[in-house]
């Protein structure tokens, strides 16, 4: 009789932990979505290139894992969300990066013709 409980008990913990575990990795996708978008929010205006197609990439891979789970009606809402600020942050440091680079050029082009004497300021 206690090897039957023990064995019962011992079953009901791998489902448990198995189901403990499944809410983990759901939970995990939703958390790299909003790591993703704060890490665009607060450095997408000083993306290269090569930065921007990481961004979409984990971005695409990270909605591969969300569409493997099921979500609750609050969790989608959250999802949305926080696919809305990715969108919102990639358009404008998309946007602030290319005025960044333009300042930039400008500066640098301002710089050559004041060393070449040429007398000419923006």
């Amino acid at each position: 009789m206690k090897l039957r409980t023990l064995l019962a008990a011992i079953m009901l913990a791998l489902v448990s932990l198995a189901s403990l575990n499944s809410c983990t990795t759901k939970q995990s996708a939703i958390n790299q979505l909003q790591s993703l978008a704060y890490d665009i929010r607060d450095n997408g205006s000083y993306y290269n290139i090569k930065d921007w197609e990481d961004a979409g990439k984990k971005f695409i891979d990270i909605r591969k894992k969300i569409s493997k789970y099921d979500y609750t009606p609050a969790e989608r809402k959250q999802i949305g969300e926080l696919e809305g600020m990715c969108a919102r942050y990639m358009k404008e440091g998309i946007k602030n990066g290319a005025i960044n680079g333009i300042m930039g050029v400008a500066g640098e082009l301002r710089g050559i013709l004041e060393g070449l004497g040429l007398g000419i300021t923006f």
